[in-house]
Parts: structure tokens; C-alpha cells; sequence
């Protein structure tokens, strides 16, 4: 482990300058920002310009806004992928990060009043909005922040704009306020760009919490320990709902180009990255869905059980290992997270053992008669309030094992990439994405059939703990923990299939989700040449991508429930003539559609999908207005942290 990293203060090196004057440097950079380029970028040349082109647009949309004529500065926010590490970086566990090339970028003015003013470049999809920071802090419940973001003022705030963007500018803008109570903090005007996708598992909401930040400390003249800064936008980013980790904030404000960031971020003091340089000969490639990541009614139900039984894990690890021999009382006492859990601290057959104490599941009435109402209760409602639908029980051993061994699995993938091990790293991905895995499939890719492999029953553990007790090498290594998937069901049909068909590409050595699951992304790390990355392309358009859109074509022609939802008749038989019309000429030039048909895709996705959001239909259009044949797969870019330019 690092020793005790220095202070690191940001925001650093704000400049603010005239629109115009920023504007003369994006389009003809002198040789000090083209060198600043490089060292944000790489040196991609037509990586930079495409950086340059989102900059210069999100200046020019200043201008119009707000006048050509004010100083500005400006922040930029990388997207982060997440190799291995999954859903446990609140576990104790070491996430390993990468940059993304991608990301969310403010333009940002100061203001003489406490207002806040909110423009995007993509103005049809995020609205303009405003809000002002003494309204939102004059609530009796200010001054704590929990207590406050759980008020009922904030719940209701939320709930009205739920997912709005605005709310991620909020959640930092009013942490930085509670972080320095005894300052009026001013507001600021702000005009945001990018290109971090949402809903891909990338932080894309991160990344905005981030810019954000850094523009209003940069204006109101703040700084702060990075690691601080970390965990105070981990907790400010609560506000707009959620319970996550800080580790994006991390990657975020950590990352490296080149590197993988390999650290806890659970506490300042814990925040020791490290940096592990990504071997030369392998690259990340990353493959799109295009499957969102919302979930149905019955789906989030599934899930939330799953998310509750995780959070009750620890406690009822507890009650078990107070009745097992060999554990001594002050082990108990420190055991917060599951990470915590490692083969050197208890034993892998003490590991195992304990597992099998555990019940397979557990009732919410045993619960009850274990502990508190009140604990309970909160607890419930936190993962079930917002459904008003409540479960009689709750299986709690397999997300148990998983937060475990996915937290031994982000240690043990740092170790083994260190070590030049990048094969056995990336059969670690695959491990890791079993335990998230929903199907498994027939030789053709088309069958499937539900993936029980990572059941934690009884005799999955005897025979776990038997094979460690052999003599049989290839039976011991199996059973070690990093090699344990657990059960925390978070993939989907789509993200199976991606990893499924990675797996049985030559030349990939690991595939697996990334971020929450259930759409998004899937990460895969394969040899670094142009045929290993051709042969995956070929696999996914053949398998996936044609497939799924040749489903969709089918269902727009004869689905009753469309033509229920699309009241005239005629603009229903031209949106399927039209769109039959242009996947048969993508198909034909394998090439991005131009833009007039871009934009009715675009227009006719908006709609359709405004009906699936209503429940007017059971499904939304994905493919046909995806141009995988240019976009499905790309190299990732690792840029530098974020900061100012």
C-alpha cells in the first residue's frame, strides 16, 4: 500500500479569460495549449479536435446565452469505466478504474447573487433551469446534510424532477455550501456539453456532479484536499437519491492517462491510489448495448431484494460469527463491509463455514424478531417505499458471497496485472460477470435458458470446502474466493449475449458489465491488433446487433399494442415503411445514416419511447435508430483527471 498521500488542493490552475479570447485558443491553439491538449488528451490528433469541436460549441452556446463579452472559466469531467470491482466499492473493496475519453464539460461565469443558471448546448433533451442557493438552504433541516437530504422538502424536490440534470448541479453546489457553512457562497452561470453517455454505466452523472463542483469552488475562489473533495462529492451526490460509493467521484478526479486506478474510497484516510500502467499489448475495448438501464416494475422489485439482503449482510454475518468458534469478539466489533471478509484475516474454510450458517434466505418476520422495527423499517422503506410494494423474504447468501469474493476479485485483478498475469486478470472478468449473469446459451447464441451455475446452496459450499481440504491442485485453485461468483443479478439478456459472444471471440481474454448493470455497456479486454477487434465487431453485428434489430422490425410491423397507442393509422404504416427503408440501406453500405434520416430516427425514438415511459406499450425501439455498424464498439481512450483548462 502507498503511504500517506500529500495534500492536493483543487481546483487548480483556474484561469478566467474573455469568450472570445478562449474561443481564438480552441481554434488556433499556440504551442503552450497545444502541449496542454496532448497532456489532457494523448496524442491523437483527431481525438483532440473532437474535444476541441465540443469546447468551441459549449463557448459559442455562452455567448448567446449570457453575452460575448464575460470572463469565463472552464471544467471538463472524464467518464469512468470500471474493470473489476462491481457494486462493492462501499465493501471495502479496491475498484479498478479507467479514464474514458468522454465527458461533461462547463462553461462557467461568475455572478454577483446566489443564483444559479443552468444552459446546455443540447437544450431539447436538458432545459434551461435555475435555482437559487439561500431558497434551498433556509429549510429547518439544513445544517445536517443526511437529515437534510432526507427531509421532506428534498424527497418532494426529487420526486417532482426526478433524473432532471439540474439536480446533479444541486447536489454539489449545496454539499460545497454545507462544507463551508460560514461563507455566502455566490452563484454562477453555467453552460454545459458533452458527449459521456447516460445510462451506459460510464459516471456520466459523476461527471456532472464533478464539473459542477469545480466550477463553483473555482468561482467562489474554494479549494480542497482531492480526497476530501472525493468523499464530500460522494456524499453530495446522495441528494438526488441514491446511497452509491464515492469511488467515481475518485476515478474522476484521480485518474491517469494510461493507467488503471487501484484504490479504496471509502475514507480520506483509506484514499491511497495507485497507479497501474495497462499492459502495452492489450486493449479495453468498449461495446454498447444500447439497452437502457431502467428497470420494470418486476425487475427493480428482483433487484431491490437483492440490494436489501446486501445491506443487511454485514449485520447478519455478525450474529453468525459470535457462535463460531476461533473468532474473537474484537474481530466482530471491527467488521464493517464485506471486503473486510479476506482469506488472510479469516480462513478460507472459516469463509465458506460461516457462508453456510447463513441462511439461503430469510424471512422479513425473522428479521423482525432479530432486530429492530425501527431498523427494519428504515431499511424497507429505503429500497422498497418508492415501489409501496414489500417482500415476505429475502435470499441473502448469494449476495453475500458476492460482495466477499468481488471485493477479493478487485484486489487480486490490481495483483495480477502488476505481475504481467493479464490472462488470469481478465478470466477474473468473466468470473465477475457470472455472478450478474441471468442466461446461459445454446451453441447458435439465439437459445437460451435461465444461469443457476452461482447458486450459493448447501452443497456448493460443502463441495467448496471439501475441494480446498484435497490434494488436488486444480480443485483448490478453483476454490479459491476471487474465482467464487456469488449472486447479485444485475446483467440482462443483452449484456449476456455481448459477454457471451466476447467470450468465444479469439484473442479476448475478459468481458464483463460495467457500472449498476442491466444495460449500458460491456467492458472486454483483448489483444491489442485490428484483427482481434475486427473478428469481435463481425461476431457482435452477426449475433447481436442485427439480430435485435431485425426483432424490432418485426415487432413495429404487427404489434397490436402500437397500433392501440398510434392513433392514426397512416403515420403508423409510413414510420414502418420508412424505417423498414432505412435499416435495409444501412445494412446494404454498413455505413452511419446521413443526417436527414438521423433525425427522424432520433424523432421517431423520442416518440416511441414517450409511449413505452407511459406503459401505452411493453417496449422501447433501441436498434434500428443505433449506428452500430460506426459506433457498437470503440477503443477506450484513458484521458487525465478532471480539472480546469
Amino acid at each position: 500500500m502507498p503511504g500517506p498521500a500529500a495534500l492536493d488542493f483543487v481546483p487548480q490552475k483556474v484561469d478566467f479569460r474573455n469568450i472570445n479570447e478562449w474561443l481564438r485558443l480552441f481554434n488556433n491553439p499556440d504551442q503552450d495549449f497545444s502541449k496542454r491538449l496532448v497532456e489532457l488528451y494523448g496524442n491523437n490528433k483527431d481525438f483532440i479536435d473532437t474535444r476541441r469541436s465540443l469546447i468551441i460549441r459549449a463557448l459559442e452556446h455562452f455567448a448567446q446565452v449570457y453575452g460575448p463579452d464575460k470572463d469565463v472559466t472552464i471544467t471538463r469531467a472524464p467518464g469512468r469505466i470500471n474493470l473489476r470491482g462491481m457494486h462493492s466499492e462501499m465493501q471495502h473493496a479496491t475498484p479498478n478504474y479507467l479514464t474514458h475519453g468522454r465527458e461533461i464539460v462547463m462553461v462557467v461565469g461568475r455572478r454577483d447573487n446566489d443564483k444559479v443558471v443552468l444552459n446546455n448546448v443540447d437544450n431539447e433533451r436538458f432545459g434551461p433551469r435555475e435555482f437559487t442557493i439561500s431558497r434551498e438552504t433556509k429549510q429547518d433541516s439544513w445544517g445536517e446534510w443526511t437529515k437534510y437530504i432526507d427531509s421532506e422538502y428534498v424527497r418532494k424536490s426529487i420526486e417532482t424532477a426526478r433524473g432532471d440534470w439540474a439536480n446533479y448541479v444541486k447536489a454539489s453546489v449545496l454539499k460545497i455550501q454545507d462544507s463551508f457553512p460560514d461563507k455566502a457562497l455566490k452563484g454562477m452561470d453555467v453552460v454545459t456539453y458533452g458527449d459521456a453517455p447516460r445510462g451506459s454505466g460510464m459516471a456520466s452523472s459523476s461527471a456532472v456532479v464533478v464539473s459542477s463542483a469545480l466550477a463553483f469552488m473555482a468561482v467562489n475562489n474554494l479549494e480542497m484536499d482531492r480526497r476530501e473533495f472525493t468523499v464530500e462529492l460522494g456524499r453530495g451526490e446522495w441528494y438526488v437519491g441514491t446511497r452509491g460509493g464515492f469511488g467515481d467521484h475518485g476515478a474522476i478526479l484521480f485518474g491517469k492517462q494510461g493507467s488503471i486506478i487501484h484504490s479504496v474510497f471509502l475514507t480520506v484516510e483509506e484514499m491511497q491510489p495507485e497507479y497501474i500502467p495497462l499492459p502495452d499489448d492489450y486493449q479495453v475495448i468498449i461495446v454498447k448495448s444500447y439497452k437502457t438501464s431502467s428497470k420494470s416494475d418486476e425487475r427493480l422489485f428482483a433487484y431491490n431484494q437483492t440490494m436489501f439482503a446486501y445491506s443487511m449482510a454485514t449485520t447478519l454475518i455478525k450474529d453468525v460469527l459470535a457462535g463460531m468458534e476461533g473468532i474473537g469478539s474484537n474481530t466482530i466489533e471491527k467488521l464493517e463491509y464485506l471486503g473486510q471478509i479476506t482469506p488472510q484475516e479469516f480462513g478460507l474454510q472459516k469463509i465458506y463455514e460461516m457462508l453456510l450458517a447463513l441462511p439461503e434466505q430469510i424471512s422479513i418476520k425473522e428479521l423482525r424478531s432479530r432486530y429492530s422495527d425501527a431498523e427494519i423499517d428504515s431499511r424497507l422503506d429505503r429500497f422498497f417505499g418508492q415501489l409501496k410494494r414489500f417482500p415476505d423474504s429475502v435470499e441473502v447468501r448469494g449476495a453475500t458471497l458476492w460482495g466477499i469474493a468481488e471485493s477479493e476479485r478487485s484486489r487480486e485483478f490490481g495483483r495480477l496485472i502488476k505481475e504481467g498475469r493479464i490472462k488470469e486478470a481478465g478470466e477474473l472478468m468473466f468470473i465477475g460477470h457470472d455472478g450478474d449473469r441471468l442466461f446461459k446459451f445454446g451453441q447458435d447464441l439465439q437459445s437460451y435458458e435461465q444461469f443457476t451455475q452461482n447458486k450459493v446452496t448447501n452443497p456448493y459450499l460443502e463441495n467448496l470446502i471439501a475441494n480446498i481440504n484435497s490434494s488436488d491442485e486444480e480443485l483448490i485453485k478453483k476454490s479459491q474466493l476471487a474465482r467464487q461468483p456469488g449472486d447479485y443479478d444485475a446483467s440482462s439478456l443483452e449484456l449476456d449475449t455481448i459477454v457471451e459472444i466476447a467470450r468465444r471471440t479469439e484473442g479476448v481474454i475478459g468481458a464483463s458489465l460495467t457500472g449498476a448493470g442491466f444495460g449500458g455497456n460491456v467492458l472486454v479486454m483483448a489483444e491489442k491488433n485490428d484483427e482481434c477487434l475486427s473478428r469481435l465487431k463481425n461476431a457482435l453485428i452477426e449475433n447481436y446487433y442485427e439480430p435485435n434489430e431485425a426483432k424490432e422490425l418485426d415487432w413495429l410491423k404487427y404489434d397490436n399494442g402500437l397500433e392501440k397507442a398510434i392513433e392514426d393509422k397512416n403515420d403508423l404504416e409510413q414510420m414502418r415503411s420508412r424505417l423498414a427503408d432505412i435499416v435495409k440501406k444501412k445494412r446494404r453500405k454498413k455505413e452511419p445514416v446521413n443526417k436527414a434520416e438521423a433525425e427522424y430516427l432520433e424523432a421517431v425514438q423520442r416518440k416511441v419511447n414517450a409511449l413505452f415511459k407511459d406503459k401505452k406499450i411493453d417496449r422501447e425501439l433501441l436498434f434500428i435508430p443505433a449506428d452500430y455498424y460506426f459506433e457498437g464498439l470503440a477503443v477506450n481512450i484513458p484521458v487525465e483527471r478532471a480539472c480546469m483548462l
